[in-house]
């Protein structure tokens, strides 16, 4: 069966939270004096680029400090950029720790960095809360919770909604791996086995970059019927097309899920993506008016990565509220442990930490269909795929 979630937000409920959020500087709590340092460890350069999640971060802080900051206390944002380099990310994150002194990582959008400082973090008794959780070790650390379902659990749901959605029979995988990532994807692919008992008809899991000729021929012979893709968009739509594949339904991962995108996608192709939020490309949706005003008012760029940032920022925020007393490491890595969950009206199920070992608490896509050049929201909210 497919469960779907479906959020909606009263206009009441959506000024709490935004009053939550930017009157944080109301609470009675103490503290101490001096900014409260919070790290970020970012893709602003390398292959695995966000330049857009630390100023979207920093943005609301900023709103929070014009707001009186927390306790009197401003936020402090310390971003550092590993440009996807694992030595530049564990010197980063002990840079943060121990000569900054930060009191958790809010924001951190790093390919490599769960992988490489999940140790450290745990050492440390520092929690980190994600706005892109991109490596498996994002998703099974007990130190680490990002705000995105991440794509291991979007593959497999890309996959469900091309067998269970789109009924197709032919599912095949076309994917370009990052290091590191090889076996949450495979993971991915055997829950979307477990689910529905079906099998891939082709797994690539080396899509080079280049002329995708090659690979597009491997899955025409194929009789390929849908195609979970994650790489360049632009090439591969313009050879797909080339090849005669208009009837083959590519299911795109969200890192391609931009307007760029949307505009590069040859018109009688069939291109869908499953996003990690709610498709920023409607500012409609429950909690897109929130996050679009930010990044508006700040002049960053308008992606689903800088929702991830926006929420990110917001859920430090409020757990910050709940500390009664000083703000410290230990102060905020408990609150974490015992938050209760946040509804958050951009994601599909609520935000938690919690004290386990193992932190995936956003689950849930919903899907796009590229149209006319632009992003068409498809009906039926988010999606979480569950046994047949």
């Amino acid at each position: 069966m497919k469960r779907t979630y479906t959020r909606t937000a009263t206009g009441a409920a959506a000024a709490a939270l935004l009053i939550s959020i930017a009157g944080a500087g109301c609470s009675d709590s103490g503290g101490s004096d001096g900014p409260i340092k919070v790290g970020s460890i970012n893709g602003v350069t390398g292959l695995f680029q966000t330049p857009e999640v630390p100023k979207a971060v920093k943005a609301v802080f900023d709103e929070v400090n014009a707001a009186g900051g927390i306790n009197g206390r401003k936020l402090e944002l310390i971003s550092k950029d590993d440009a996807m380099d694992p030595a530049r990310s564990g010197q980063a994150a002990r840079q943060l720790i121990t000569s900054e002194n930060v009191v958790a990582l809010a924001g951190s959008s790093s390919a490599v960095d769960c992988g490489v400082n999940r140790a450290t973090y745990s050492k440390e008794k520092i929690v980190s809360v994600p706005a892109i959780g991109v490596d498996p070790s994002c998703f099974t650390s007990p130190n680490i919770a990002p705000v995105n379902p991440g794509p291991y659990t979007l593959t497999t749901a890309m996959l469900y909604y091309a067998s269970e959605t789109l009924k197709r029979d032919k599912v095949c995988l076309a994917y370009t791996v990052l290091p590191g990532s090889g076996g949450g994807i495979e993971a991915a692919i055997k829950e979307w086995t477990n689910l529905t008992g079906k099998t891939l008809t082709v797994k690539n899991l080396a899509v080079g970059q280049g002329d995708p000729t090659r690979y597009l021929v491997q899955l025409k012979n194929a009789g390929c019927q849908a195609v979970a893709y994650n790489s360049a968009v632009g090439p591969w739509f313009q050879q797909a097309k080339t090849q005669g594949m208009q009837n083959v339904d590519f299911i795109l991962a969200a890192n391609s899920y931009s307007d760029a995108n949307a505009k590069v996608i040859p018109a009688g192709m069939n291109a869908y993506a499953g996003t990690e939020w709610q498709p920023y490309t409607d500012p409609t949706l429950p909690g897109n008016d929130r996050w679009s005003k930010i990044i508006e008012k700040n002049g960053i760029q308008k992606t689903a990565f800088s929702q991830g940032a926006v929420m990110a920022a917001d859920v430090f925020v409020q757990v910050l509220k709940t500390i009664k007393g000083d703000i410290t490491r230990e102060s905020v890595t408990k609150a974490f442990k015992e938050m209760k969950p946040i509804n958050y009206p951009m994601v599909g199920t609520p935000y938690v930490f919690g004290p386990g070992n193992e932190h995936n608490p956003i689950k849930g896509s919903q899907f796009v269909k590229a149209e006319n050049g632009a992003w068409k929201v498809l009906p039926g909210g988010f999606t979480v795929p569950t046994k047949k």
